[in-house]
């Protein structure tokens, strides 16, 4: 029988092997279990290519985009497929959504309405003012304007409605003159070193000493200066203003909370600013470059907030 273990054996012992030289059974029962193991360590897995799930804490689960929002293109085609031959991580499905999101809340809340502007026009052609009063009037009243759409734009941003109500209103109230100011950077005109207004006003150096700004229209515009010389984009300014926006400031309620949203906001950051340069040595220093701008935005932010306390105290005439 030759397919017999018994007969080979016996077979085998005939021709001179040693008895001891057979392998027990319990020993090959360890040799197979190894070999099987070592057969599913080597198995491939089910799928090489399928995308890794998002990692991300709860409260930054972006919603469902407006249906005009799911048109914007920050990134081209070809960018995208260099970004693939280079193994660059790309965006995760929900740091898209979110850009998307910035960027169309953005573009919907940076200018102020025509009906606004007429409004207060309006209001300046009938209330005389003086040679000093007409800049003052005409910066102020774009603020005011300028500080509702910002509130609008919070509103928009991925989990800020998700924070109490109490730590809304005191982001609100610490960022506004911040992000007016990352705002009034994206009007900058470097030819004339000046700032276009929304009603298609040029304020310089001159407009803003004649107003009585003096104090804070040379740090402006250097600010100014600085983000033109770094080709700041739609989407790094969208991202920059919302990492400015959930800052840790005096007096939150959920201080943790808030740096966890901002931490979310600065790695998408981190990451965009990957794809855009494709992963190149200058990522790293082109991150650094932009996250330097928030040091100085909470610098010209507090001087001009204390410039605001003073023209109060001088009594200026303000908008009605």
């Amino acid at each position: 029988r030759r397919k017999c273990q018994e007969c080979r054996l016996k077979k085998c012992l005939a021709v001179g092997m040693r008895p001891e030289c057979v392998v027990p059974e319990t020993q090959c029962a360890i040799k197979r279990k190894e070999k099987k193991a070592q057969k599913e360590k080597d198995k491939p897995p089910v799928s090489t290519t399928s995308p890794k799930p998002d990692v991300l804490p709860a409260i930054m689960k972006c919603d469902p985009l407006p249906p005009e929002a799911t048109k914007i293109k920050f990134l081209s085609d070809k960018l995208l497929a260099e970004n693939r031959l280079k193994n660059v991580p790309p965006l995760t499905s929900n740091q898209e959504y979110v850009i998307a999101r910035l960027v169309w809340y953005q573009d919907g809340y940076e200018q102020p309405s025509d009906d606004d502007l007429k409004r207060i026009m309006f209001s300046s052609n009938t209330e005389p003012d003086d040679d000093c009063d007409a800049p003052f009037r005409h910066i102020t009243e774009i603020t005011i304007l300028t500080v509702q759409l910002i509130v609008e734009f919070a509103k928009g941003l991925p989990a800020f409605t998700k924070i109490s109500q109490g730590d809304q209103i005191t982001l609100l109230k610490a960022c506004s003159s911040e992000v007016m100011m990352l705002r009034m950077s994206r009007r900058y005109d470097s030819a004339s070193d000046s700032i276009l207004f929304a009603n298609n006003r040029v304020y310089n150096r001159d407009s803003y000493k004649v107003a009585g700004m003096s104090e804070i229209v040379e740090d402006l515009l250097h600010f100014c200066r600085q983000m033109f010389a770094l080709s700041i984009d739609n989407v790094e300014y969208a991202l920059l203003t919302a990492i400015v926006i959930f800052s840790d400031r005096p007096g939150l309620e959920e201080s943790d909370l808030v740096e966890q949203i901002q931490n979310y906001y600065i790695q998408t950051l981190q990451s965009y600013v990957n794809n855009r340069h494709s992963g190149d040595a200058k990522c790293s220093l082109a991150f650094a470059k932009l996250l330097s701008v928030l040091t100085e935005l909470r610098t010209l932010g507090n001087r001009n907030s204390n410039m605001c306390i003073s023209l109060k105290l001088k009594n200026r005439k303000l908008p009605r």
